[in-house]
């Protein structure tokens, strides 16, 4: 039997776990579709102090603070002089940044939209996402509205998923455990190589994640040494040193934003509307805004007011725009590495057709 809603949401990350609880505390009823069971890999990362505020507006201040976040004093970076420089978030006017477990946070962001009304279907693998005279239908439910929150690639929607790509990053991922002996340093800390950079957070179990960023053709090509990428990075190589890999994975990190972000009936949010480079450190605070901010279009949508979808889009758009020129921007700062071919192509005005 299908089941029936108003709106289908694919993906319950931040964005999608978002819209969903402001959603169901509007009155809607929302189906929110989880592949996982929140037991996978998530990479865990560092909230600025922008976050806070955020938080407070969505009333989830409370929920946060019992995952036991790790407080951040800030992040440390080795990006454009050998001489590190750090931003210091003890100074921030919005309070301290979080070191947080992704698994546990998009648990609790899911969590509230439960509880607010929405229903959670986890271990929920996408098959065809059609739309027939009578809606949406996804996975035996059908609803009025669709939200593609799946991801960095997205759905087909009405046969259509392209997205515009300003870069490609491959990150080669490595989870370092420390044995009860965690450095006293909780810093962020971020250092750059010929072929790349390097990212570097505590956990609040003890670990550290380790992400090596670098080129997918150059990686393709002649493949990547870490312990080559090491040389000359006394920020992270303290922090290696001192523990040892437990686990590693290799992922794509795409920075590209969709071509048609919202239409009849739909519209996307989070990293399937816009993905930006983890460089940004800003990818979990444009979730949880993009996802406000898509919830009122939503419900104006269910309210039959269409309007709002188009402006919505041209938000995310706007923002994309304005990210592409801080993100170059920032690549052009770091000249140490003249003609290596990671940092030669970020410098490029297009990079792929």
């Amino acid at each position: 039997m299908t089941k029936e809603f108003d709106v289908i949401v694919v993906g319950a990350g931040p964005a999608g776990a978002t819209i969903s609880l402001c959603l169901a505390r509007g009155g809607s009823h929302v189906a929110l579709l989880e592949a996982t069971a929140f037991h996978t890999e998530r990479y865990g990362e560092t909230l600025p102090p922008e976050i806070n505020p955020v938080l407070r507006e969505l009333g989830l201040s409370n929920a946060f603070q019992s995952l036991s976040p790790l407080e951040a004093p800030g992040i440390v970076s080795a990006w454009g002089a050998a001489t590190p420089y750090e931003n210091d978030f003890l100074n921030s006017p919005h309070g301290p940044g979080w070191h947080v477990d992704r698994n546990r946070f998009d648990a609790m962001l899911s969590g509230e939209a439960v509880k607010a009304g929405a229903t959670l279907f986890t271990n929920c693998r996408i098959g065809a996402c059609t739309r027939e005279s009578d809606g949406w239908h996804v996975n035996g439910v059908r609803a009025q509205t669709l939200v593609d929150a799946s991801g960095r690639t997205g759905i087909r929607i009405d046969g259509d998923s392209r997205r515009e790509q300003d870069d490609m990053l491959l990150a080669i991922t490595l989870r370092i455990g420390y044995g009860g002996h965690r450095p006293a340093d909780l810093r962020t800390s971020i250092e750059t190589t010929p072929a790349g950079w390097w990212y570097t957070t505590p956990l609040p179990d003890g670990d550290a994640m380790a992400m090596f960023f670098t080129d997918c053709d150059l990686y393709a090509r002649e493949g990547i040494v870490l312990g080559e990428q090491l040389a000359g990075t006394p920020l992270t190589r303290e922090r290696l040193d001192a523990g040892a890999v437990v686990a590693t994975r290799t992922l794509y990190v795409p920075s590209s934003c969709r071509e048609q972000i919202a239409g009849d009936g739909w519209l996307a949010v989070g990293d399937s509307a816009s993905a930006f480079d983890p460089l940004s450190g800003m990818g979990i605070c444009k979730a949880l805004r993009q996802g406000t901010n898509a919830a009122i279009a939503v419900d104006g949508y269910l309210r039959g007011d269409p309007r709002l979808f188009p402006e919505y889009a041209a938000l995310v758009r706007a923002e994309w725009t304005s990210y592409v020129r801080r993100r170059r921007a920032r690549y052009d700062a770091e000249t140490r590495w003249d003609g290596q071919e990671f940092w030669v192509k970020r410098r490029s005005p297009v990079l792929y057709a």
